[in-house]
């Protein structure tokens, strides 16, 4: 399937840029455990139907039909996304299977910043796939302007942390910056790479960052479901929206669940179901898929311009 090829070709251009740390007593292999988490380049949900790691490649080959220049990018995006993981795991503190928790703070700060600097890299590797310099000028800009957005929306994030009185307008605001941000980046370097004009591009940023919301959203409820957010108190759009609904004792058990400061560790069945018959799992549910038709209706726009976008819709299914 194209999604094999695609994956296969990108994990390549990822492990040649990892040569150079082979022989640095380790520290390669830490390079792969941070890319082999989530949602990375050398995961295995990167070859699975909606392989978000792709999506450069697949705009870029849904406007031009070819894709194959556009792999150092791809990289690029991968390594930076996997530093911004590795830091986001220093500040939340919140897993004890990551690194920072498993081989330190140093160690990992170390590990995070060398995937930088391999991201910039892989950036350049654009002028032997034949890409103009005028090109991976805006390439680098792009991300780079992407990256500061991500790290502004990290820092809001931080700063409301301790707080319960969490409004929707604000989640979809960091949301956007934080998380969206990352999906709306890579259409906008595929369709970029794919010299489409700028009314297209816009299209497909836009088209990035209504399904990263809605990506979000969707990682919301599985927390919510599997109970995950639940034990780390974390505030998610099931909960905003309870919090506003509940009243009373109901509302009691919820502050207490995901006060911040509470060292009273919350039945995840008992606060699911109490998230459930509130109707919370339904509104969020409503609102992804809402995100979703917005990312449709907008890709839509692009059938114009004789752009193929039946792979694309994959990742709205």
């Amino acid at each position: 399937m194209w999604q094999e090829r695609q994956a296969g070709k990108l994990n390549r251009e990822i492990e040649e840029l990892l040569v150079p740390l082979s022989d640095a007593d380790g520290l390669c292999d830490l390079i792969k455990e941070a890319l082999t988490q989530g949602r990375r380049g050398l995961g295995a949900e990167v070859a699975r139907a909606k392989p978000l790691p792709l999506l450069p490649l697949v705009v870029c080959e849904a406007i031009s039909g070819h894709y194959e220049h556009a792999l150092p990018a791809a990289a690029a995006l991968q390594l930076l996304m996997a530093a911004g993981d590795v830091f986001d795991d220093i500040e939340d503190a919140d897993s004890s299977e990551s690194l920072p928790a498993r081989y330190g703070p140093a160690i990992a700060i170390n590990v995070a910043n060398t995937l930088i600097t391999m991201g910039e890299a892989a950036i350049t590797r654009l002028k032997a796939r034949g890409v103009a310099d005028c090109t991976i000028v805006r390439v680098m800009d792009v991300v780079n302007s992407y990256c500061t957005t991500a790290c502004a929306g990290q820092h809001l994030d931080l700063s409301l942390t301790s707080k319960m009185d969490i409004s929707e307008d604000i989640y979809v605001r960091v949301t956007g910056m934080k998380s969206a941000s990352q999906v709306e980046c890579a259409c906008h370097i595929g369709a970029l790479l794919a010299n489409a004009n700028q009314e297209l591009i816009d299209i497909f940023a836009l088209f990035g960052h209504t399904l990263g919301i809605a990506a979000q959203i969707a990682n919301d409820i599985r927390g919510v479901t599997r109970g995950s957010d639940i034990v780390k108190h974390k505030i998610t759009l099931p909960v905003i929206y309870a919090l506003t609904q509940a009243e009373g004792e109901t509302r009691n058990k919820l502050v207490i669940a995901f006060g911040q400061q509470s060292e009273t560790v919350p039945d995840p069945t008992q606060i699911k179901d109490l998230l459930f018959s509130i109707g919370a799992i339904h509104y969020t549910t409503v609102k992804m898929e809402s995100y979703k038709q917005r990312a449709l209706d907008t890709l839509s726009k692009a059938e114009g311009a004789e752009v193929n976008i039946e792979r694309l819709k994959l990742f709205l299914e």
